[in-house]
């Protein structure tokens, strides 16, 4: 019996070990994931996301928690930043899902984001399949909660929660994150802290709108250590879900996303790819020095490196595109 058959027939350890697989890499895991994706598509994928500090982990155990009490069949994806230095990473997510590992039924998975751009793991969409695969019809992705990088979490998630704390920062470093923009419901964590409630009006006057697509973000008070104001989360969630089952644009956003996604995807395997075949060339070395040492800047660096693996008559057809447009390197000595 293959390793996606085992998935489908429920088996967790199998679930867990094609995870592994994905997350290095493996031509196996990738393989088991082609059989799965057949199978895919009718979850619920909900994203968690917010500063460090939020309170995303806890957040994240209750609804879990509460959900599968409901008779979801609920998975956990838990995301943690990865050393810049030493490339490892702490996982501490689990210790505040205590609950939820004692629950029955709820499969938590934890992973290193291993530099993926966008606060999500290059194996996150590849895990969900795996949990979908395994019958979950409820699955949660905590993201790292990157700030303004953390808008990958928008193609992976159904539903986004932004979560805050009552001392977010200002209102410009709130914009800029770009935070607000991906929650479709947003929360103010900690309402027990000083300027919980002024902060829930500020952004309940921001965001408390209707949207393009005509849902009306919530802005809650949740206080998620003691489990406050986590039932009318959950009523949100399923609100969000019911809306989107009924718009007449959900099946065309999904396919954006996961457009989107894909392409994010080829991007990071062509630069993957490139660097295994340039990074040990004498050419990239050389270019690299020049750059080190200042005698050529990154562009021109980049330009050249191109210049080297780009067919003559690609590149030809590149430059006469940018010819007169202030992209070739007439444009930028202006």
């Amino acid at each position: 019996m293959s390793l996606a058959d085992k998935v489908l027939k429920g088996d967790e350890k199998s679930a867990a070990r094609l995870i592994s697989l994905i997350e290095e890499g493996e031509e196996e895991g990738y393989e088991a994931l082609r059989l799965l994706f057949p199978h895919t598509g009718r979850a619920h994928v909900i994203g968690i996301t917010g500063p460090a500090g939020s309170g995303k982990s806890t957040v994240t155990g209750h609804v879990a928690v509460q959900f599968a009490a409901q008779g979801f069949r609920v998975g956990v994806i838990a995301i943690d930043p990865t050393s810049m230095r030493g490339k490892g990473a702490l996982l501490g997510d689990r210790v505040r899902m205590k609950e939820a590992e004692k629950t029955g039924g709820i499969f938590i998975r934890s992973m290193a984001h291993r530099g993926y751009p966008g606060g999500v793991a290059r194996a996150a969409t590849g895990a969900a399949y795996v949990l979908e695969g395994l019958g979950k019809n409820l699955i949660i992705v905590e993201s790292v909660g990157a700030g303004q990088s953390d808008k990958a979490l928008f193609l992976l998630a159904d539903t986004v929660i932004t979560l805050l704390t009552p001392d977010y920062g200002d209102e410009i470093q709130l914009l800029k994150a770009g935070l607000l923009e991906i929650g479709d419901i947003i929360v103010v964590n900690k309402k027990d802290k000083p300027g919980a409630e002024d902060a829930w009006r500020e952004l309940l006057h921001r965001c408390g709108r209707l949207t393009e697509q005509g849902w009306l973000t919530p802005v809650l008070l949740t206080r998620a250590d003691r489990n406050e104001g986590i039932d009318a989360l959950l009523q949100a969630v399923q609100s969000h879900w019911r809306f989107l089952k009924e718009s007449t644009t959900w099946k065309q956003q999904k396919q954006e996303k996961i457009t989107s996604f894909t392409s994010s995807l080829l991007k990071e395997e062509l630069w993957k790819r490139f660097l295994e075949q340039q990074a040990t060339t004498a050419q990239f070395e050389r270019v690299m020095q020049d750059v080190q040492a200042g005698r050529k800047d990154p562009y021109t660096a980049v330009d050249a490196l191109l210049e080297s693996i780009t067919p003559v008559v690609e590149r030809k057809g590149r430059k006469e595109q940018t010819k007169g447009t202030g992209r070739g390197k007439k444009g930028l000595k202006n």
